[in-house]
């Protein structure tokens, strides 16, 4: 069985694709009814969770407006946000996630799906993990029966998606496409990053600069005089251990002898043996800047996914990696003014293993990550299509600040 870290993981990756569907936890109390959409009800309780989650999410437009001053619980109630009173835009959001909800109970009947026992226990655990994790459930009289449904909707809505877009699915890709898609849009990296700067972060003198810059470009040059790519990469892999000493000698040594690169290197056959446990610990996926990001994370490897707009020096760096440098040779990139890279890219495919990046986890969210925009508008037209029957006394009765929106503790 997955273990629960695991699950949380997926699960929240996930959600960030599928954006409002039940990837997100939600839970209930008793067995009054909120709405109902085609005949398929949504508890009152799992209309309060949301409601909370609707809360939570004026806050922080209303702190975003307010250059990321967290608003007090009165200026939520008494603000606007899209030209709406607060109280009526939190319970319209908290409606369509409910909305939302019952189309994926919808949809999954009508692919004829079936949760397995596995599936339901993982779900179970999820379900207390949540519930557990916010005070205001309880407080909210939210039952751990109405979390488990949604815990095992989100199980419902990931088989959706696996039913039309994974391999088999009629509106997915075939692996070997899938291949392609990975390729074209992660790049396998190694750098090591050179600072321009002392022990004391002052700038380098020019002089000092430039040595360490030459430094740099023996680096790039003892890792390109091996002849095999993978040979390159362990060289790398001595290159960073070699700049490690060099900054470590730096307290200890003058400035002349700690710029002398070490003169004795691994041979490639050294360097595979003692990297056996994971040769590629050192190595990087950095993906292309895109305005679509989903996290492929995975055991030690470290990703990269997409640049916040600030952050000119990172997205430079991709468009330099993608579509200038070139394969399979070791070049010096100044990264900004006070850091300096030796970077080299090479062959992703050959990582294209079960054993390795090919695995079920990077698989799964490769495909969120392609179809994630199909998927959503997918599930939006069956929600927009049902027709919906809301409880009025039950909106009443859970309008948004009759309830506990924040803890006493908060």
């Amino acid at each position: 069985m997955k273990s629960l870290k695991k699950i949380a993981a997926g699960l929240s990756a996930f959600a960030v694709a599928a954006g409002s569907f039940g990837c997100t936890p939600s839970v209930g109390s008793g067995s009054q009814t909120a709405l109902t959409a085609d005949g398929y009800e949504v508890k009152s309780g799992i209309f309060i969770y949301y409601t909370m989650q609707a809360y939570d999410e004026a806050v922080s437009v209303i702190s975003e407006k307010n250059e990321g001053a967290t608003p007090t619980l009165k200026e939520v109630k008494n603000a606007y946000i899209d030209e709406v009173e607060s109280s009526d835009w939190i319970q319209d959001k908290a409606a369509d996630y409910c909305k939302a909800f019952a189309a994926v109970k919808k949809e999954y009947d009508n692919i004829g799906g079936q949760l397995s026992a596995e599936d339901k226990e993982e779900a179970a655990q999820m379900a207390e993990y949540y519930f557990n994790g916010d005070e205001r459930n309880s407080l909210n009289g939210i039952s751990l029966d109405s979390m488990k449904e949604i815990a095992e909707n989100s199980y419902k809505e990931e088989q959706i998606f696996q039913h039309y877009y994974g391999f088999e699915g009629e509106k997915g890709c075939s692996e070997t496409e899938l291949k392609d898609y990975f390729d074209e849009n992660f790049a396998r990296v190694e750098y090591v990053t050179i600072s321009l700067k002392d022990p004391e972060g002052n700038a380098l003198s020019e002089d000092d600069a430039r040595k360490v810059r030459k430094m740099a470009e023996d680096y790039a040059a003892q890792v390109n005089k091996k002849t095999k790519p993978q040979d390159k990469m362990f060289e790398m892999d001595t290159v960073k251990k070699q700049y490690d000493e060099y900054v470590a000698a730096q307290t200890t040594t003058s400035p002349e002898e700690a710029l002398l690169p070490e003169t004795t290197t691994t041979t490639a056959a050294e360097t595979t043996e003692t990297t056996t446990t994971n040769p590629h610990e050192n190595e990087m996926l950095l993906q292309r800047n895109t305005t679509t990001t989903a996290s492929t994370e995975e055991n030690s490897d470290t990703t990269e996914t997409e640049a916040a707009p600030t952050d000119e020096n990172l997205s430079k760096f991709k468009d330099y990696v993608f579509n200038e440098l070139p394969m399979d040779t070791a070049k010096v990139y100044d990264y900004s003014e006070d850091t300096i890279y030796v970077v080299i890219r090479t062959d992703l495919r050959e990582r294209l293993t079960e054993d390795d990046l090919w695995n079920e986890t990077y698989i799964t969210n490769l495909q969120q990550m392609r179809y994630y925009n199909d998927f959503v508008k997918f599930m939006e037209d069956i929600a927009d299509g049902m027709t919906i029957d809301k409880n009025k006394s039950a909106f009443r009765r859970y309008a948004p600040f009759k309830l506990v929106l924040e803890t006493p503790s908060a």
